[in-house]
């Protein structure tokens, strides 16, 4: 427990089911304790992260709060090709995304089918779950007989497919864990279950979110790791490193709360790796970097020149922190890929 009240929690050994904390606070977020290991690692071994993520990730575009804002295999392919679009230019030279580096494609939340229908994955043929019916264990997205993950058929009919799409291009392919939508609270946990799945669809990254039970990171990079595949793990809000032995069993790990389109949000996340940083040993570091969120560049409302301006600074808050570049807008859109273009190119 910290100074001023916040609940952290402990790991007793590396297959251990973590406490989950009472509260989120924005910058004090949960430690990984993991001290007592007669041997101290400085982070994941799998030679990943070198240099702070650049790329894309869904949700502040596919947050499913309405239906066209529900991740689908399109949308995915669609961002893909977004990365490959060389109609624009940088310095009179013709440049794709993908060429500056932001050669990640990840989803989010939205692609599994669960077995209840929830406020953000309305389905009238499943039998409606509250948030409380979900956290008191009625809502799975895993396959009770086989125990491993089901998808939404509807949204990725072929989601194996969809990730040798993005390889052809020259692409990485991200995925997401632990759901939020369909918020798992069984008394079992499916880690091995799920890097079988993840690892048999042929994604080269996970987020593992926090609202589920299967929130020991460190285990799931341990059975990435056995596979004998590298694949990045990003923490959303399951730990950071040990202060003490600097153990980070993941590539990213996020330092504040969720962002939102607004200055004052995008100020509080870059402060919010300040104790990471601000270290004479940083726990942001290559293989291991603080992330304040997915960046909200191109997702701003309001007049110009202010639009422009705020965003500008965001994404120069981000570089200053050596924090990943995840962009979070819909790239398929020209005019806002044009407008933002100057920003996410330096120009």
């Amino acid at each position: 427990q910290g100074s001023d009240g916040e609940i952290f929690f402990g790991v007793s050994d590396r297959y251990s089911k973590p406490m989950l904390s009472l509260r989120r606070p924005l910058v004090g977020v949960a430690l990984l304790f993991l001290s007592h290991f007669a041997v101290i690692v400085s982070g994941i071994d799998n030679g990943l992260g070198q240099t702070p993520p650049r790329g894309w990730r869904s949700w502040n575009t596919f947050d499913c709060t309405s239906d066209p804002r529900i991740i689908h295999d399109k949308d995915m392919r669609g961002a893909m090709r977004a990365v490959l679009d060389s109609s624009r230019s940088v310095g009179g030279k013709p440049l794709r995304l993908k060429d500056l580096g932001f050669s990640w494609i990840s989803m989010d939340d939205g692609w599994q089918q669960c077995n209840c229908s929830t406020r953000q994955d309305e389905d009238p043929t499943l039998p409606k779950c509250s948030v409380d019916e979900c956290i008191g264990g009625k809502c799975t997205w895993h396959n009770k007989v086989t125990g491993l993950p089901m998808v939404n058929l509807h949204r990725f009919p072929d989601m194996h497919s969809l990730v040798e799409y993005g390889h052809s291009l020259g692409l990485k392919v991200g995925g997401y864990l632990n759901t939020c939508i369909c918020m798992e609270h069984q008394p079992t946990t499916h880690y091995e279950q799920d890097v079988v799945w993840f690892l048999a669809m042929g994604f080269d990254g996970v987020k593992i979110d926090s609202c589920g039970n299967s929130v020991n990171v460190s285990r799931f990079a341990e059975l990435f790791n056995k596979s004998g595949k590298a694949v990045r793990i990003e923490n959303c809000h399951n730990g950071v490193p040990d202060p003490k032995t600097g153990f980070c069993p993941m590539n990213m790990y996020r330092s504040g709360g969720d962002i939102s389109a607004d200055f004052g949000s995008i100020l509080g996340e870059a402060y919010s790796t300040l104790p990471y940083n601000d270290r004479a040993d940083p726990l942001s570091r290559p293989g291991c970097w603080a992330y304040p969120d997915m960046m909200q560049v191109g997702n701003f409302n309001g007049a110009e020149p202010q639009r422009t301006d705020e965003e500008r600074s965001h994404f120069g808050l981000w570089s200053i922190v050596s924090s990943p570049l995840i962009l979070g807008f819909n790239m398929t859109d020209r005019d806002t890929m044009d407008r933002v273009w100057p920003i996410i190119t330096n120009q």
